[in-house]
């Protein structure tokens, strides 16, 4: 809870528009107590409301208000009027006739980029892997990446940047083309065919929030080389898709590779790469429920085909997503958003274990903001609620028991109960494994053993500033398979792994949000908001222990704004609420050794900004 504490500071700053003036304030929400030393005394004229807490253990811009319209021009003479009239109409026939042609031709230009459907028969034909044959494969591979997903692909990438000359192996479990997985729980249930555009991964674009539309793959396949000239192992990179490294052996450097058929190829390599990534963690009070298909997970692009053909099957009103996390939260959004266009009367349920959606990674005042804005697009929240089972009862509807007592009923389940490292591979090596955390203990510079590297999810390294650490985010994917390439390469001395990575996530299209460094709510935290993007007053609301919002106000919203989170005197985290662009300022930050003032901090992030 929050409660008030006596420290208020007022400040003036003003900001030059076309028109006026503007004032600004600022509201603080704070979890340091009161009887902590204030965190500044110097501020002036700027207003603030400072409230403490207690410990716990992009949207589109906005449309700038247009100018009003044009005054009257003045009485003309009647002859003057009718001649103007017919000018007037003659070029609007004209104009109109071209104008019509024009966006015919854009409407049709348009339809033409749209990605083309798959066939409905062809959605589960099983592929053959890439070679087909084992003897295909080469017999050495310079640089061998276990796995073909973003950390190995960046990889790749800087290897063959440093070293042209190079042969890289990648080698994917996957049939399709290396490809970022972000889209798979936003822009995708914004395309008009979800299921058909999964169904064929190397040709899935999707549309970015800019309106161009992307290629969910990388590099389309005449990137690599063609499996026929893949023995020869010449410079370029080579794709094993369909294939999964069964065996590895660090001190031989040797690995096997088995795919389904019963094919087996051993060969040797120079430098191994570990991205295995990670897998979604299932809830095993819904076994029976995804053994019968009504409980599914997401992860990959084949999840996102399953997913999107059952949300197409005749009776399902009730989607519910088991889960409070980054994931379940804006795929909860996304589909509520798809269901809703639809017109259909379907709904989305969302069920977690906390207090709110978001609980564990935002102060409870955004966790409580977070809920109002997924319910206003439409998902029903049940908070507190505990699986202990889901059965699929006569009529195929999976029953949902809670550990309250009370029953959800939904046709389609969605698992987002988290992800554990894929490490089985690095264990059978004999690599070192992290207990606490998972993964592979790798030091600063991404190396687990000598010629072995790890970088991804499945990597647990050693960051200089913020400790130990695994982390499972698209940014740090990209920049620690970055990184792990170049010193695979040895061109260069090794460098150390000192990003700090982001992530972004969209509740909607009015709220987004991006973070850096270590977002958890048990950490205390400080954050600063501009009122002018806030419904309702906070300053000196509340008695102590008490939110805002139960003050007899209406509830307090937040638009835009910054979150600290510091470990000591430190800023361990930095996470803007609908601020964007502005990830370098909060890098810089994380660098600093002791915590700044952080009122003064916080306008280097303009919060009073649209």
């Amino acid at each position: 809870m929050l409660r008030a504490i006596a420290n208020v500071y007022i400040e003036s700053q003003s900001r030059t528009r076309r028109d006026a003036l503007q004032i600004f304030r600022v509201c603080n929400y704070s979890s340091v107590r009161g009887d902590d030393k204030p965190l500044s005394r110097k501020l002036r004229k700027f207003r603030t409301t400072v409230l403490a807490g207690e410990r716990r253990a992009g949207p589109a811009p906005r449309t700038p208000p247009q100018p009003g319209p044009e005054p009257p021009p003045p009485a003309a003479r009647r002859r003057r009027a009718w001649a103007a009239l017919a000018a007037l109409a003659a070029s609007a026939s004209l104009g109109g006739a071209y104008f019509y042609r024009k966006l015919t031709d854009e409407r049709q230009r348009s339809r033409d980029a749209e990605p083309t459907p798959a066939p409905a028969d062809a959605t589960d034909a099983p592929e053959p892997p890439l070679p087909a044959r084992a003897e295909d494969l080469p017999p050495h591979a310079e640089f061998l990446l276990v796995g073909a997903g973003t950390a190995a692909f960046a990889a790749m990438r800087a290897i063959r940047s440093a070293r042209p000359d190079a042969h890289v192996l990648l080698v994917g479990a996957e049939p399709a083309l290396p490809y970022m997985r972000p889209p798979l729980s936003k822009e995708l249930w914004r395309e008009p065919a979800p299921a058909d555009a999964a169904a064929r991964p190397d040709a899935l674009t999707f549309r970015q929030w800019n309106g161009r539309r992307r290629s969910l793959a990388y590099e389309p396949a005449a990137f690599y080389a063609p499996p026929e000239r893949m023995r020869a192992a010449g410079p370029g990179a080579a794709l094993a898709r369909g294939w999964r490294v069964e065996r590895l052996d660090p001190a031989a450097r040797r690995a096997v590779l088995a795919a389904p058929g019963g094919l087996r190829h051993e060969l040797s390599y120079g430098a191994a790469l570990l991205a295995t990534g990670a897998r979604p963690r299932r809830v095993p009070a819904l076994a029976a429920a995804a053994a019968a298909g009504r409980s599914l997970a997401l992860r990959d692009v084949r999840d996102a085909r399953r997913l999107a053909r059952a949300l197409d099957a005749p009776g399902v009103r009730t989607v519910a997503v088991v889960g409070g996390g980054f994931l379940a939260t804006e795929l909860s959004a996304a589909l509520a958003a798809r269901l809703a266009a639809e017109g259909a009367g379907r709904r989305v349920l969302q069920l977690f274990r906390e207090e709110a959606p978001l609980a564990r990674v935002l102060p409870p005042y955004l966790a409580a903001e977070a809920a109002r804005r997924l319910e206003a697009e439409g998902v029903r929240l049940r908070a507190r609620a505990e699986v202990l089972a889901g059965e699929v009862g006569a009529a195929g509807d999976v029953v949902l028991r809670l550990a309250d007592g009370a029953e959800e009923r939904a046709q389609l389940v969605v698992e987002c109960a988290g992800a554990e490292p894929a490490a089985e591979l690095a264990a059978a090596a004999g690599l070192e494994l992290d207990g606490a955390r998972g993964g592979v203990l790798v030091n600063g510079e991404l190396a687990a053993r000598a010629g072995l590297w790890a970088a991804g999810d499945v990597a647990s390294f050693y960051d200089e500033a913020l400790g130990r650490r695994r982390v499972e985010h698209h940014d740090h994917a990209v920049v620690s398979g970055r990184l792990a390439g170049e010193n695979m390469a040895g061109v260069a001395p090794p460098r150390v792994y000192r990003h700090q990575s982001m992530f972004w996530s969209d509740l909607g299209p009015q709220l987004g949000y991006e973070a850096v460094g270590i977002v958890d709510s048990r950490l205390r935290t400080v954050g600063v908001f501009s009122a002018e993007a806030t419904a309702g007053e906070a300053a000196g609301a509340g008695d102590a222990g008490q939110a805002p919002e139960h003050a007899g106000r209406a509830p307090q919203r937040y638009e835009r704004g910054v979150v600290f989170y510091l470990r000591e005197e430190r800023v361990v985290g930095v996470l803007l609420w609908n601020l964007f662009n502005r990830l370098h300022v909060a890098r810089q930050l994380l660098a600093l050794d002791a915590a700044p003032d952080l009122f003064e901090a916080a306008k280097l992030f303009a919060p009073q900004d649209e």
